[in-house]
């Protein structure tokens, strides 16, 4: 069953390696919690696996992002559930994943606090009943 819901999940999307990921980080940018080297080295600190998973069109790599199991790399939801908590803090970072532009993908897997450059750009995105606050007007 788990099997089941993991190809639901990662439909669309094929296995890549890190240094696949890196070289569209390289190329497309992201946030410091999607950065490469951050998720490698924050995910060994965990002692959790990360995966990474690419975004294929026509051949061409679209996006990429880490991925432990069910959630992107370093949510905090892992690491509570892990009883790990404590081991490193990122607080609620906005997450920017390296997409091309003018790129539509699916990401199912749980995450929090997409950057809105991806509104337009990542077709399974739903409204939060939270948001973070950190560049807008006082009055919002």
């Amino acid at each position: 069953m788990f099997d089941l819901f993991r190809l639901y999940r990662e439909r669309g999307w094929t296995p890549i390696d890190a240094r696949a990921y890196q070289q569209a980080w390289m190329r497309w940018g992201g946030s410091v919690a999607t950065h490469p080297e951050i998720v490698a080295g924050l995910s060994a600190l965990a002692g959790i696996e990360v995966r990474y998973l690419g975004w294929f069109d026509g051949g061409e790599l679209q996006a990429a992002i880490p991925v432990w199991g069910k959630h992107l790399a370093l949510a905090k939801a892992v690491l509570k559930r892990q009883k790990k908590r404590g081991v490193f803090d990122l607080g609620n970072a906005e997450i920017i994943l390296p997409q091309a532009p003018g790129s539509l993908i699916s990401v199912r897997h749980a995450s929090g606090y997409i950057s809105e450059l991806h509104v337009d750009r990542v077709s399974t995105l739903r409204q939060q009943t939270e948001e973070l606050a950190l560049a807008r007007e006082p009055e919002q």
